[in-house]
């Protein structure tokens, strides 16, 4: 019998890696899988983007949802690509019981880094004679006072949440949830889910409440959202060698009302009225600066 040529030899060399990989998979598919793929796999604990707690609730959520046909690996790809307010909104759907406020803010901090009770304690937060009729009426049906405005303004902003919630019968969705936490703290988490990798940096009411290495402006504001000040990172001074906003970005902040105050040095607007800056403001200021960072410095 003449000896297996090259060819045959190397067809029967395939053939059994074949049948060796086949066995592999139907035994250990998941070991199977991570050898077979070329991008990291990363396991639950190896996730830094949230605390345990929170990947384990979202992840919770996602096998029920998708009646177990996630992979571990796709479930922690999804969680890594999760805005903070898909995660939160996701994260609370595992939740069993009823969500109190200080459970809430608290998930807020895990999620995205907001001390919504150190705020309350600073006193910080939207600078308003009242607080939204949203606000009031809804406590004023567990309160059982006379001036109910009086009542409230004497609350730190966390009782009031508590309030609010409770009114409620802790059975409010999250996003009317997030809707509260903005007309009660001044604080808009949707607008601040859209800013994680967007080159801004926004300290606000007493503490960064987005921030990373490689932004490229600074938004800051007063506790109060009363002012606000623009200027740019040490990152972006180095990248560009520029020590100030580009001239062009300096002319579109000027249309909004923006002017250059040496005091601060930074480029500088405050409301004529003495009143927190409205959120649409806020939204046109944020939106120019990251129009102007896609338009212009993509690659940074």
């Amino acid at each position: 019998m003449k000896a297996p040529t090259k060819k045959l030899r190397i067809s029967l060399l395939k053939a059994s890696t074949l049948l060796l990989v086949t066995s592999s998979i139907l035994i250990t598919p998941t070991i199977s899988e991570a050898a077979i793929s070329k991008k990291p796999q990363l396991t639950n604990t190896e996730m830094t983007k949230y605390p345990a707690e929170i990947i384990k609730g979202i992840s919770l959520t996602l096998r029920k949802e998708k009646h177990g046909k996630l992979t571990p690996t796709e479930i922690t790809e999804q969680i890594e690509n999760m805005s903070k307010v898909a995660a939160m909104d996701t994260y609370i759907r595992s939740f069993p019981k009823d969500l109190t406020g200080s459970r809430v803010r608290e998930i807020v901090y895990q999620i995205y880094k907001i001390d919504l009770d150190a705020i309350s304690d600073l006193g910080a937060g939207t600078k308003q004679s009242v607080y939204p009729d949203q606000i009031t009426s809804s406590i004023k049906q567990i309160v059982d006072v006379d001036d109910i405005d009086s009542y409230i303004r004497n609350l730190s902003k966390s009782e009031v949440m508590d309030l609010y919630l409770e009114s409620y019968h802790y059975e409010l969705a999250p996003s009317d949830i997030r809707v509260a936490i903005n007309l009660i703290f001044g604080t808009n988490l949707d607008g601040i889910s859209s800013l994680e990798n967007s080159g801004i940096a926004l300290f606000s009411k007493g503490q960064w409440i987005n921030q990373s290495s490689e932004d490229l402006f600074v938004v800051h504001t007063s506790d109060d959202d009363v002012d606000v000040k623009i200027y740019p990172t040490d990152y972006f001074k180095k990248r560009t060698g520029l020590d100030e906003l580009p001239v062009e970005l300096q002319d579109s902040l000027k249309q909004l009302g923006y002017y250059f105050n040496e005091k601060v040095s930074a480029f500088y607007y405050a409301d004529p009225d003495g009143q927190s800056v409205p959120d649409y403001f806020k939204g046109k200021t944020l939106g120019l600066l990251i129009d102007y960072i896609s338009s212009n410095y993509s690659d940074l």
